[in-house]
Formats: structure tokens, C-alpha cells, sequence
């Protein structure tokens, strides 16, 4: 099986960017536990203070799939809708 690469857009609610900035960075340290989470890296958009993104890389699409219905996702999916517009998951592949 291949790695999954994943690029999130998180439109984020106006005035709600600091407090989730610090509950995703929280809920990032926990899907770096994870079982075949290589990569996480969180980051601002330097021209649109509501959008932040994610950098991941999976080690295949089946626990990156088991990531997306675990109990911590979940969890985060009931916090994320106080804060968040919608986001946008681009799947990559490499070259």
C-alpha cells in the first residue's frame, strides 16, 4: 500500500482563530501517537488569519482511515464545529 499525503485548508470562524489554534495544536501532539501518522505539521496562512492548514503523510490509507473514525476524531469533529466554517481535504500523490 502507498503512503496518503493530505493537505487540510481549515476555514476557521471569525474571532475563534487563537483558541483553536491551541486546541488543534493539542489534538495534532495526540494524532502524532497515532498508528501510521509519519507527519503532522500544523500551520497559519501568513495572508488569511482565519485559515489554518495541516501537512499530513500516512503510512497507507487504511490507518489513515482508521485515524478518520476513531474516538479522538470524533471528539474533535464535536470541537471543531464551535469553531470552524468548513475545510477542504486535498489527497496528493507523489512523484
Amino acid at each position: 500500500m502507498s503512503k496518503v499525503y493530505l493537505f487540510v485548508a481549515i476555514d476557521v470562524k471569525p474571532g475563534k482563530s487563537e483558541e483553536f489554534i491551541k486546541r488543534i495544536k493539542v489534538h495534532g501532539a495526540h494524532i502524532r501517537t497515532e498508528n501510521g501518522c509519519e507527519e503532522l505539521e500544523i500551520f497559519t496562512n501568513a495572508q488569511n488569519l482565519n485559515e489554518v492548514c495541516v501537512w499530513e503523510v500516512w503510512t497507507n490509507r487504511a490507518l489513515w482511515d482508521a485515524h478518520m473514525v476513531n474516538d479522538a476524531s470524533a471528539a474533535w469533529q464535536k470541537v471543531a464545529t464551535e469553531f470552524v466554517n468548513g475545510e477542504k481535504i486535498t489527497v496528493m500523490d507523489s512523484i
